[in-house]
């Protein structure tokens, strides 16, 4: 999150510090329970989570273009994508950089195995060098050519997805500090679609307004579109259409949340009517 959006929302630099410092400190724990000496992330939330960067996030989503390696005693070496290393810029991280290699079927084509051949003789070399000795690997994500080349390696993959969610588990005072802020920004997206609501809007009219508060507070996306008006909220899970409310008064059952406010990082989901 940047300085000005972290100023614009009212948080203090120093709470944006502690939580950073907290938050690589429980993937560190993590690590350490489990006797493995690094994690690969590739999920752009656990990425943010370890490190508090972010980078074109729901692309990455489904793009794995960037990845991080957090090792238990606090370096970190991070491919990035290209011309992307400013999002780095400001932190205080023990951090090497390095460009990213892609090589999924969407990047890579029909040479996709051999550029994870390239892509994981760099990886075990980088595990070589900082954790001699221990040959597990967390890993969140990962295709299989990846996987089968770290395995034919030597290496053991432990499920870092669950180290992640574990790490996530306790909150530190200022996390819950930024998850007010989260909580402020949905709200307000509530109070512009009730003021906005007007007869004859479309649900995707009025979801627009939800997106709008969210962008503006720099919250980060919305993952779902569970809107729904009249007779299309029962049964539930219909997602937003081009359908007219007929009165101003019209029942508006919105959920929004799991659908996503990633601000600070942080999701908000709520429902209302």
């Amino acid at each position: 999150m940047s300085a000005s959006i972290a100023v614009d929302n009212g948080v203090e630099d120093s709470v944006l510090r502690e939580v950073r410092a907290y938050r690589l400190a429980r993937v560190q724990e993590q690590l350490r329970k489990r006797d493995c000496p690094a994690i690969l992330l590739y999920d752009p939330v656990n990425i943010r989570y370890a490190t508090d960067t972010s980078n074109m996030q729901v692309w990455a989503g489904r793009n794995p273009a960037r990845y991080v390696l957090v090792f238990a005693d606090g370096r970190i070496v991070a491919w990035e994508f290209h011309s992307s290393e400013h999002v780095w810029d400001g932190l205080d991280l023990n951090v090497e950089l390095r460009g990213a290699l892609s090589w999924t079927f969407f990047n890579a084509g029909h040479e996709a195995e051999r550029r994870a051949e390239t892509w994981g003789a760099e990886i075990v070399d980088v595990l070589r060098q900082h954790a001699s000795g221990n040959r597990r690997l967390a890993v969140d994500r990962l295709d299989p050519f990846g996987t089968a080349y770290l395995e034919k390696h030597g290496i053991a993959l432990l499920d870092g997805q669950a180290l992640m969610e574990t790490a996530r588990m306790i909150k530190s005072p200022g996390e819950l500090v930024l998850v007010g802020e989260s909580l402020r920004t949905a709200e307000k997206g509530i109070e512009r679609m009730r003021r906005e609501l007007r007869p004859g809007m479309t649900e995707n009219e009025l979801w627009a307004h939800l997106h709008f508060e969210n962008i503006k507070h720099g919250g980060e996306w919305i993952e779902t579109r569970l809107l729904a008006s009249g007779d299309r909220t029962n049964p539930w899970m219909h997602e937003c259409s081009s359908r007219a409310s007929k009165r101003r008064s019209a029942c508006i059952r919105h959920r929004h949340g799991g659908s996503i406010w990633l601000l600070f990082r942080y999701l908000t989901d709520m429902a209302r009517r």
